[in-house]
């Protein structure tokens, strides 16, 4: 199995909520305000997403090997632009990044 290490942010924005973490389209866990958490994941191509209530990311597009690991960082948005992020931009609310 691969391996999907997911390192959110600790933030004001969000913090006593959990973040849902998604792969194709099916819930594989959640992640709570500056945890690291890691997902193992079959090999093969993937789409890696977080989701909070309507709100979510943008959409990861992988590709994992046996034995690889990815990581990434979740981070949220600028509490102060909260409005335009829960309307128009609900699907920018939360920013998931791969680090090397």
């Amino acid at each position: 199995m691969g391996k999907i290490i997911i390192n959110r942010s600790n933030e004001f924005s969000n913090y006593i909520r959990s973040v849902e973490i998604h792969l194709d389209d099916k819930k594989i866990g959640s992640i709570k305000n500056g945890e690291s958490k890691t997902f193992e994941v079959a090999p093969g191509k993937h789409v890696l997403k977080a989701k909070i209530d309507w709100c979510t990311s943008n959409e990861i597009h992988l590709e994992i090997d046996l034995e690889e690991t990815l990581r990434y960082n979740l981070t949220g948005t600028n509490p102060f632009f909260n409005l335009y992020y829960i309307t128009f931009g609900r699907k920018k609310y939360l920013k998931l990044k791969q680090i090397p």
